[in-house]
């Protein structure tokens, strides 16, 4: 049998220096030292007897060796990881640990239906994972993902868990008095003394804030936020209106709803798995029961 004269921790270590054009980036990416990834890094330059990076101001540069490399190695890299998610397919039952990424709206949402998950399934253990980074399926960084954006490449499934609808909220201490029913919303949301809250330049493309550019040409936000979690805590300090899914503010008691769903402003939320592993026992159980979750919390509001 063939046997590589190449330890595949090198190879892997090499990869994400490659990748990062820092030893010290791909330490922390592996959980390693940063000397430890030199001798890595030196120990793969022996056995090829190639310097494989060059140290220049900016950074590590591969060398032309490192590039070649590199070439061989990733498809390497691919293999690997294709081999581990099909090597769970052989599990027979709905054990092990599920990791699921969202971001922290859904995930304060969430936390309030975990023990309805671990009562279901006691001998699966859970990961949540809180983050605006986007989790690579691939290499099994998460095994799910819920988004708000559906993929557009990859070898990935994609089931939507629920149409999730805008209000207007704000903090339950707030004097601001909601629409009255039988009353005009547009004319409600064109109140010119409203302090509302908005997303920052970079998060212009949020369909909320492509809602206010459309709908509220005029208004200027006084606050304007970068994270979800950051809207929902600004509102409960009763520093202006903003625009939740109607489900995370009906679901916050520090907060009161202003007026009901805004017609039009609704995001599909996706529940998102690599192809290999949608039929993996413990994440297809967990599937399901964030579909039943999700159902659940359209059918309450």
């Amino acid at each position: 049998m063939f046997k590589s004269p190449y330890d595949w921790d090198d190879i892997r270590v090499f990869l994400s220096v490659y990748e990062r054009r820092s030893f010290s980036a791909a330490a922390r990416e592996l959980g390693m030292s940063q000397p430890t990834v030199g001798r890595r890094i030196k120990s793969l330059e022996n056995g090829l007897k190639n310097r494989l990076f060059e140290r220049l101001s900016e950074g590590l540069s591969p060398t032309e060796a490192g590039v070649m490399l590199a070439s061989k190695a990733f498809p390497m890299a691919e293999a690997a990881e294709t081999l581990d998610r099909q090597s769970t397919l052989l599990a027979a039952d709905s054990v092990g640990t599920v990791r699921v990424s969202m971001n922290e709206q859904i995930g304060m949402l969430l936390a309030k239906y975990v023990h309805r998950i671990r009562k279901a399934l006691p001998r699966i253990e859970l990961e949540l994972i809180t983050t605006h980074v986007e989790a690579s399926l691939s290499r099994r960084e998460a095994d799910l993902v819920i988004r708000f954006c559906k993929p557009k490449q990859g070898n990935l499934f994609t089931q939507k868990l629920s149409d999730m609808p805008f209000a207007v909220f704000t903090s339950k201490n707030s004097d601001i008095t909601p629409l009255s029913q039988g009353n005009d919303l547009e004319d409600w949301l064109g109140q010119k003394n409203l302090p509302w809250i908005g997303w920052d330049e970079e998060h212009r493309y949020q369909p909320d804030a492509t809602w206010m550019r459309s709908t509220l040409q005029t208004v200027v936000p006084t606050i304007r936020i970068s994270n979800a979690m950051m809207m929902q805590t600004v509102l409960r300090e009763n520093l202006g209106v903003g625009l939740l899914p109607s489900a995370a503010g009906d679901h916050d008691p520090q907060l009161k709803r202003l007026t009901p769903d805004i017609p039009g402003l609704i995001s599909n939320l996706h529940l998102i798995v690599h192809g290999d592993l949608r039929f993996v026992p413990a994440i297809r159980s967990v599937m399901n029961e964030l579909l039943i979750i999700f159902r659940m919390m359209q059918t309450s509001h």
